[in-house]
C-alpha cells in the first residue's frame, strides 16, 4: 500500500505538473499560429502602404498613387523595388548593410535627365545621434541633383560623417544600387 501511495504521489509531484506544462505550450502555440495567420495580411499591407508613401515622398508632388506603375523582376543587388509615373520620373528603394550589419533603406527619385531628384534615408537601425545622421538632410541633400550616368562615392559629391563611417558608405552603396538599377535595368542607359 506504501508503494502505490509512493507511486501515486511520484505521479503527482513529477509526471502530472509536466503533462500539465505541455498541453498548455501546446494551447499557446496553437493560439500564436492562429494569430500570425490573422495578422500577416494585415501586416502586408501596411508595410505595402508604408513603402507606397515612401515612393510618393520622394515623386514629385501631386503624383498620385493611382498614376504608379510597380517595375518587376529587377535583379540588382540592394535593390528592394521600383515605381515609375506617367511623366518619366522614377523612384528606387534600395538598402545596404550599415553599422552592425543592420540595414539602412534609401528611397530615390531620378527625374526624366537622369538627375537625383529627391531621396530619403531611413537610418533608423543606426546609432542613434552618430549613424542615424546619415537620415537627417543635413547629409543627404548634397546628393540632390547629382547625375545617375556615373556612381557616388566618398567625398564624391558628400563627405561621409566622421564617426559614421559606415553607416554613411551604406547610405552611398544604396545610392550607387539604385543608380545601377536605373541605368541598367529601367532607363537601359548604361
Amino acid at each position: 500500500m506504501a508503494k502505490k501511495l509512493a507511486q501515486e504521489s511520484v505521479f503527482k509531484t513529477m509526471i502530472y505538473p509536466v503533462i500539465i506544462l505541455v498541453v498548455i505550450c501546446v494551447v499557446c502555440s496553437a493560439l500564436l499560429a492562429l494569430l500570425n495567420d490573422v495578422t500577416a495580411p494585415i501586416i502586408a499591407a501596411n508595410e505595402a502602404a508604408q513603402t507606397q508613401a515612401a515612393y510618393l515622398g520622394v515623386l514629385p508632388e501631386g503624383t498620385d498613387a493611382g498614376q504608379l506603375t510597380t517595375l518587376e523582376g529587377l535583379t540588382t543587388d540592394g535593390v528592394v523595388g521600383a515605381v515609375t509615373t506617367p511623366d518619366g520620373s522614377v523612384a528606387v528603394q534600395a538598402s545596404a548593410a550599415g553599422y552592425s550589419g543592420n540595414e539602412v533603406t534609401v528611397f530615390v527619385s531620378f527625374d526624366t535627365t537622369g538627375a537625383i531628384a529627391r531621396l530619403s534615408v531611413d537610418a533608423s537601425t543606426q546609432t542613434t545621434g552618430i549613424g542615424s545622421k546619415t537620415g537627417e538632410e543635413s547629409f543627404w541633400s548634397g546628393f540632390i541633383g547629382w547625375n545617375a550616368a556615373e556612381p557616388v562615392s566618398a567625398g564624391n559629391p558628400v563627405d561621409t560623417i566622421a564617426g559614421a563611417t559606415v553607416s554613411s558608405n551604406a547610405v552611398i552603396t544604396a545610392l550607387n544600387s539604385a543608380i545601377d538599377c536605373y541605368n541598367n535595368e529601367i532607363k537601359g542607359v548604361a
